[in-house]
């Protein structure tokens, strides 16, 4: 590449790569200021850029954060995966989260298309409270076909399941205690039914040490899950009249997907240091920051005004049949 094709380049990406920068740095530092989840301040700040409306000017370097970067985000969360902590809560939790992510998934695909919604989009708000919030519906985003209904209605399920996050949150730790659960099975329930890590710490937190321990461990058994169930709702939406007709044969799964996987067994094999694993988490969580920023900036606030009480009602429909689910399980299981 000539040295005027470089300056073109970095001319045409350079703006839109500073505010994706900016937004993930930002959401960063006032979530832990104001105590609130970063990726839904993540969602506000891209809006308010979005407002701008300068988006011919920072669109090319967004759609880096927005596309290439989130799935690198969504693949180096393999490695946040402890295959020695996760075992601490034994086959059960193998069994008990795969059970929440897979009906999580069947109730929201039939609840979302029982209620008119596409079914790519449908997919994308169950895989969110299925298993791990904002992080799950990127990820079940990069596998749905690209259009901006879907990167809209992605936007739209990361303020909404934040939202019911922080309303489980409060709610759930007096649920626990009134309905008799022990600190460990309150760890598992919370860990098992809370959508968003940062929730699921802070109910943990709020009833003792061990149920905190416990809710991260059950928490982490859910997002084990995060690459099988992308490839499941690619294969679904392949099968799909969404995803151009019933296709014969299986696709090769994601890259970001098979990365996700390779980082995980290199975590389980000890391959990677601890130091490295801190690294390749904190990288995770700037471009995931950064991801949801971009995409909120593309859509602008408009978008809220596009939120369809049919998609906000399977929200909370499919968060009501995951805690129901998460009951059973922690009473049949510990």
């Amino acid at each position: 590449m000539t040295a005027a094709a470089l300056r073109l380049s970095a001319g045409r990406l350079g703006p839109g790569l500073v505010a994706g920068v900016l937004l993930a740095v930002l959401a960063k530092l006032l979530s832990q200021s104001l105590h609130a989840p970063a990726p839904l301040i993540a969602v506000v700040l891209g809006m308010m850029l979005g407002a701008l409306g300068l988006q011919a000017q920072l669109g090319a370097g967004l759609d880096v954060f927005a596309k290439p970067g989130l799935r690198l985000g969504v693949a180096m969360m393999g490695a946040q995966i402890s295959w020695a902590e996760f075992a601490a809560l034994g086959g059960p939790a193998i069994l008990a989260s795969g059970v929440v992510v897979l009906g999580g998934l069947a109730i929201g695909a039939a609840a979302g298309v029982a209620l008119g919604l596409p079914f790519a989009e449908a997919l994308i708000a169950a895989a969110a409270c299925s298993i791990c919030g904002a992080s799950a519906a990127l990820a079940a985003s990069q596998a749905a076909p690209a259009s901006p209904a879907n990167q809209r209605t992605t936007a739209l399920v990361i303020v909404g399941v934040n939202l019911l996050s922080t309303v489980a949150m409060l709610a759930y730790p007096p649920l626990a205690h009134a309905l008799g659960l022990t600190a460990h099975q309150a760890g598992v329930f919370f860990g098992l039914s809370i959508h968003d890590v940062a929730q699921v710490a802070g109910a943990g937190a709020s009833v003792s040490p061990e149920t905190a321990s416990t809710a991260a461990l059950a928490k982490l058994a859910r997002i084990v899950w995060l690459g099988p169930a992308v490839m499941l709702i690619g294969f679904m939406l392949m099968r799909s009249k969404e995803g151009g007709g019933i296709v014969s044969g299986l696709k090769a799964p994601p890259l970001f997907v098979l990365g996700f996987f390779a980082l995980a067994g290199a975590r389980a094999l000890n391959l990677i240091p601890a130091a490295m694993v801190s690294t390749l988490m904190a990288c995770s969580s700037f471009l995931l920051l950064a991801g949801v920023g971009a995409i909120s900036a593309k859509l602008g606030p408009k978008a809220l005004l596009e939120v369809k009480p049919k998609l906000a009602l399977m929200l909370g429909t499919v968060t009501v049949a995951v805690a129901v689910l998460a009951y059973a399980l922690t009473r049949i299981f510990f």
